[in-house]
Parts: structure tokens; C-alpha cells; sequence
């Protein structure tokens, strides 16, 4: 399956028309470090900016990472490692779920940073569900899209959850791979499943079921994503109207 190229987000113009104040204010601090000063000071709006562009920024990282791990999940082979392939591949969709959801939980941080809340209100255990309640009044279409971004990966949260608190990933193809690895001598019933099916077979059934399913979520929340922003744009220009 080939896979859909992923946004960089924080090169959509309503975040990049940002930059100038983002570099105004790093100008700032690298200013006051080279002539050894701990703090430096910034006007209002180039720190506003400055946080947006980080909240982009971190979502930017936790896609980066899906890509990293969509191209290890499309190998049938890890050379010159002393772990199997059904180990690899496990590991590989574990991240894959932990780095999927942290999208999530990132745009709910740039939702937040965008109507001024505090921090400390947004990042510790139920900040989620405060964004949403203030975003629902402060723009309808913004908290819509957040709602379908948890729509999007639903499917997913039962064995994200599992792998967070439970136990590893797993499905039946691979504990079938799983068998075949581990089987110091070829059974009679190990013998059975190779004979209707070949190890490799079973390899390209694994790699291809997991990348359909992961593929198509990590796409549509890259396009949730940019219709968050774009839905948030309203904040960014008034800004900048301003300045």
C-alpha cells in the first residue's frame, strides 16, 4: 500500500504568517544568552505566537514519528537483529497507537493555547474535557472537529489502552508467527499451517493488514489537523491585524 504523504503543519500559512513574531521573540532570548542573561522579555503577542508555533510544532513530532513507524511496519524483514520479525512488528504497532493518540491529545492542547488557557489547566489529567467545554462556546467548529478526531481513531483506543496499562499488542496472524518462531523443530501441527500457508505468506498477511488499518487513521487525523487550524485561523489573523 503506498503510503499518503503527511502535512507539515506548521508550514500552513496560518501558522507560518505567525513566524515573524515567533522569530522576534527567539531573537529576543538568544540575545539576552549571549550576553548572560537568564531571562529576556517578549511582548505579549510574540509569546502567544511563539506557544502556538510549539503546540504545532509537537504535533509536527508526534506525526513524524507514525511515519517513522508506518516504514518500519511495511518491512518483512529486520536484518541483523537477534529479535523475530512478530517482535518487531508488535513493538512497531504498539508505538504506532501511543504516537496515534497523542495527536489527539496534542490538538486539544492547541485549542487551549489558542483561547489562553492556562497550562496548567490543559496539560494535567481531564485538561481535554476543559478544552472542549470552552471551545464549544468559543468556536462550535473547532470543538466538532475535535470530536472527530476521537470518532477517528475509536476503533483503536480498546487496544491502544490495552497496550498503555495491559498487555502487548497482538492479533491471530501474528500469534501464528509468533508459533512458527518459536518452534525449536517443526511439529506436526506447526508443519500443518506452513503447509497452507508459508511463513512469509503469513508475514505479508501481517504487514498488510496493519498498515491498512493504521495508514487510513494517521490520514485522517493529518486532515483533521489542518481543518483545526484552519478552523482556529480566525485567532491568528486577528493577531496579526493588530501588530
Amino acid at each position: 500500500m503506498c503510503q499518503r504523504s503527511i502535512a507539515i503543519h506548521s508550514e500552513n500559512p496560518h501558522i507560518k504568517q505567525l513566524f515573524v513574531l515567533v522569530t522576534a521573540s527567539l531573537a529576543k532570548g538568544l540575545s539576552a544568552l549571549a550576553n548572560g542573561k537568564s531571562t529576556y522579555s517578549a511582548s505579549a503577542m510574540e509569546k502567544y505566537s511563539q506557544d502556538i508555533f510549539g503546540r504545532v510544532a509537537e504535533i509536527d513530532n508526534a506525526f513524524k514519528n507514525i511515519n517513522i513507524t508506518l516504514e518500519y511496519l511495511g518491512k518483512n524483514t529486520y536484518t541483523n537483529s537477534e529479535y523475530s520479525f512478530s517482535e518487531h512488528h508488535a513493538l512497531h504497532v504498539e508505538n504506532f497507537l501511543l504516537r496515534l493518540t497523542s495527536v489527539v491529545d496534542r490538538s486539544y492542547l492547541l485549542a487551549g493555547s489558542t483561547m489562553l488557557m492556562e497550562n496548567s489547566n490543559i496539560e494535567r489529567l481531564g485538561g481535554n474535557g476543559r478544552v472542549y467545554k470552552e471551545l464549544k462556546d468559543f468556536s462550535p467548529s473547532s470543538s466538532e472537529i475535535l470530536k472527530n478526531m476521537e470518532d477517528a481513531i475509536g476503533h483503536l483506543r480498546e487496544p491502544r489502552n490495552k497496550v498503555a496499562h495491559q498487555a502487548g499488542y497482538s492479533s491471530k496472524n501474528l500469534c501464528i508467527l509468533q508459533a512458527i518462531e518459536n518452534s525449536k523443530i517443526e511439529s506436526i501441527s506447526i508443519k500443518q499451517i506452513t503447509d497452507t500457508m508459508s511463513y512469509d505468506d503469513i508475514k505479508e498477511l501481517v504487514i498488510a493488514d496493519s498498515l491498512e488499518k493504521l495508514q487510513s487513521a494517521a490520514s485522517a487525523l493529518d486532515g483533521l489537523v489542518t481543518e483545526l487550524i484552519n478552523s482556529l485561523s480566525f485567532v491568528y489573523s486577528g493577531l496579526l491585524k493588530g501588530t
